[in-house]
């Protein structure tokens, strides 16, 4: 990790702090490497049960891909480019840990796109979202960004906002179902929810997770192995003995 892509394990949450305040957070090529190896990293450590991404300085998420990344750009750079960005944007969908983003500020292009990978969101008051690339840069999405973009958003408001560079707020945001909550103090917000996940069914929330992906690749789905691999496990059968007796479950994951 670099000092703009910081990670830090608090509990058993793993915070990924973009942290270039003075850019608003703006990513790096390194900095979605970092991201990347972040989503490996949580997923392979047993201890860890959720990953938190939020923006440094209060300003913002992320606003975007740095921009002077893109100077000299051709149209095969371009294909290159948004190759990259779906390649870490699905190994952060893939993870298959709870992911939640803490979102202070503008969330914008790349950012949203990040934010759109999350499972849960939630948001300070001043949280704006766009992709105004329309009237400023008039690049575009790959298939892939914008068909994340709109199952977050709905189709009618994500055309709306690419359409016309409008920004969406906290409030139209909440309401859309993007964000589960907006709180005034967002970092007591946070750890309620990082505490309410963590201590989750890690199968149960694994399960979910998966056949969400399923659904969305379209098609019937199979879910076979999933609903075996929950029912069959020592977590299934500790609970339904513990839900009996009154006792306390401690998850195990397996």
């Amino acid at each position: 990790m670099t000092d703009h892509l910081l990670t830090e394990v608090r509990g058993a949450a793993l915070h990924v702090t973009f942290n270039r305040p003075d850019a608003r957070n703006a990513m790096t090529f390194e900095m979605y490497q970092g991201l990347a190896e972040a989503c490996e990293r949580v997923d392979a450590d047993p201890s860890l049960r959720v990953l938190v991404l939020r923006g440094a300085g209060g300003r913002a998420f992320v606003a975007g891909t740095d921009i002077a990344q893109f100077r000299g750009f051709t149209g095969e750079d371009g294909v290159e480019y948004e190759k990259k960005i779906d390649a870490v944007l699905g190994a952060l969908a893939a993870v298959n840990k709870p992911v939640i983003a803490v979102i202070d500020g503008h969330c914008v292009g790349g950012g949203l796109g990040i934010a759109s990978c999350a499972d849960v969101r939630v948001a300070s008051p001043a949280a704006s979202f766009s992709v105004p690339i329309a009237k400023t840069l008039g690049n575009t999405l790959s298939a892939n960004t914008l068909r994340r973009l709109v199952r977050a958003f709905g189709e009618p408001r994500a055309a709306s906002m690419l359409l016309t560079a409008r920004r969406v707020d906290a409030q139209e945001a909440l309401l859309s179902g993007f964000l589960m909550e907006i709180a005034e103090d967002l970092n007591e917000a946070a750890d309620r929810v990082i505490e309410r996940v963590a201590s989750g069914a890690p199968l149960t929330q694994w399960s979910i997770k998966e056949n969400l992906r399923r659904l969305n690749a379209g098609g019937e789905v199979d879910d076979s192995d999933v609903v075996s691999t929950v029912y069959g496990s020592e977590d299934f059968a500790t609970a339904v003995e513990a839900f009996l007796s009154k006792t306390p479950m401690e998850w195990q994951g397996k």
